[in-house]
């Protein structure tokens, strides 16, 4: 498994710039009440051969949950979602320290509320080659 893809999709989206606090991975984060807000998450799948000698091959999800305040409507939550997928559309290519990933799919739930949050979950699929 290479570390390097979720850090390459991890810099793509700080980078993109949402305008929304990040909550990342086993770093404590407590959400400021009402404040919208992103998790991060890198699941990676499995690595098979694609070659004898070089290369494997994997693919994955990168999944970014957006909690937005319960009770404020859907619309906004919504055009914020349609922001990250419009930033990691089919064919978009994320890259950190030689490694790339490119997106390969999206989807996008219907979002539910609970402990005051209306939360949406994005997962972007992706698939790499990764050299030996």
């Amino acid at each position: 498994m290479s570390v390097k893809i979720g850090q390459a999709f991890i810099q793509a989206f700080i980078d993109a710039n949402f305008g929304l606090e990040i909550a990342h991975q086993n770093e404590n984060y407590t959400p400021t009440e009402d404040i919208e807000y992103f998790e991060l998450i890198n699941i990676p799948n499995d690595e098979t051969p694609l070659s004898i000698k070089h290369t494997n091959e994997t693919d994955g999800i990168f999944q970014v949950n957006l909690y937005w305040p319960s009770g404020t409507g859907a619309i906004d939550a919504k055009l914020k979602v349609e922001e990250v997928t419009e930033a990691f559309k089919i064919g978009t290519e994320v890259c950190y320290s030689g490694q790339c990933a490119t997106v390969t799919k999206t989807s996008v739930d219907s979002g539910t509320n609970k402990d005051g949050w209306y939360k949406t979950i994005i997962t972007i699929g992706y698939y790499a080659n990764i050299t030996r």
